[in-house]
């Protein structure tokens, strides 16, 4: 290429280059320009708007949980303790305190399961009374309100004892139980089980008022429960403002649900019907004689509880008593002794004196 001057200009010489003639003029796209940068504040607005939400509901998140935390924590003069009524691990915005478990009993005693699958039994509970201790007032008193188990499984509301004011039950003395109509299947004990003791004294001389025994939350660890290496009945109490209450309990390792039938098919049933099992003989009260009507041909008995847990390795001791005139205690006594499984049913038919019964137990896992 040659330099060479054209009037005065300096020129190139050899015209232009294949490179030079492959490229494109640029040209600057003005629309496309302004699109993307409309996409780009639009992306950006969307983000912001996305952070202000998140950060707006977890203000909303905070602020509900301060106010539960602060509506259920309370003061307790007689510990000197502050103390939570209500379960607290839960955001009160999307948690139901009031819902009842939708989990029934049996829910897997169709299932099939092979000799691997051991590994689904859990660790359960059973609650073998709860007492009122102490009362501020005396006794006997007049006691209504509520006792709620919550386990691992949904957390939701379990009732064990749930009385309005016009149904109240009469406490005579630190002896009497709580007549309690649950669980109503059996409670998985994994990180803990919780208690809800909600119970309050009817007293017409308060003119309406309520009364407040004792309101708290009790809670079973079931960590430190699975390295225990004996099996033992346990309690948990709860003082009150007006006195104290006990939770007695029995941890079950590697339990199964056992659901209790029973029906009259002669004769004519009044008493009292409770289970156990061989490694703990605490009994679990499923009929108290005190609430039993007489049942006649064909009916079924209708138990206030009918669940209960027991290891795989135990046996599931039931005891029928029946109140019978014919004889001379003035009642039969007759026990049934089953062995556990993990799915199906066990029927068999029992004879207390002058009536029959057939008794019948399913058996299922509880995860």
């Amino acid at each position: 290429m040659d330099l060479f001057f054209t009037d005065g200009v300096l020129g190139l010489d050899g015209g232009v280059s294949p490179e030079e003639e492959d490229l494109e003029p640029l040209f600057y796209d003005e629309a496309a320009m302004v699109a993307e940068s409309v996409a780009t504040a639009e992306r950006r607005r969307v983000r912001e708007e996305e952070r202000a939400r998140v950060v707006e509901q977890q203000t909303k998140e905070r602020k509900a949980k301060e106010a539960y935390f602060k509506r259920n924590r309370k003061f307790n003069p007689k510990t000197g303790q502050h103390y939570f009524t209500r379960l607290i691990f839960v955001n009160p915005l999307t948690f139901d305190l009031n819902e009842e478990s939708p989990l029934g009993p049996m829910r897997y005693t169709d299932r099939i399961y092979n000799e691997h699958e051991a590994f689904r039994m859990r660790n359960s509970v059973n609650i073998l009374s709860v007492k009122i201790l102490s009362s501020d007032v005396g006794f006997p008193i007049n006691v209504y309100g509520t006792v709620i188990a919550r386990d691992s499984l949904d957390e939701k509301c379990i009732y064990l004892f749930r009385r309005p004011r016009d149904d109240c039950q009469v406490i005579n003395s630190k002896d009497d139980s709580l007549i309690l109509t649950g669980p109503t299947r059996g409670l998985v004990l994994q990180d803990a089980v919780y208690f809800e003791v909600d119970l309050r004294i009817k007293d017409d001389r308060l003119r309406g008022k309520k009364k407040e025994h004792s309101k708290g939350l009790l809670m079973i660890d079931g960590i430190l429960s699975n390295i225990k290496v004996k099996t033992e009945v346990e309690n948990n109490t709860f003082v009150g403002k007006l006195g104290t209450v006990e939770l007695r309990y029995a941890v079950v390792k590697k339990a199964v649900e056992a659901t209790v039938e029973i029906k009259v098919v002669e004769g004519y049933f009044r008493g009292e019907v409770a289970a156990c099992a061989t490694n703990i003989q605490d009994r679990v009260v499923l009929l108290d004689s005190s609430t039993c009507c007489v049942m006649a041909d064909n009916l079924d008995v209708q138990l206030s509880r009918r669940v209960i847990a027991v290891q795989n390795k135990e046996k599931l001791l039931l005891t029928v008593v029946n109140q019978d005139d014919a004889v001379p205690t003035g009642c039969v006594t007759q026990t049934i002794e089953f062995t556990p499984k993990f799915n199906g049913s066990d029927m068999t038919e029992v004879t207390c004196g002058s009536v029959k019964m057939l008794v019948k137990v399913t058996w299922s896992l509880m995860v």
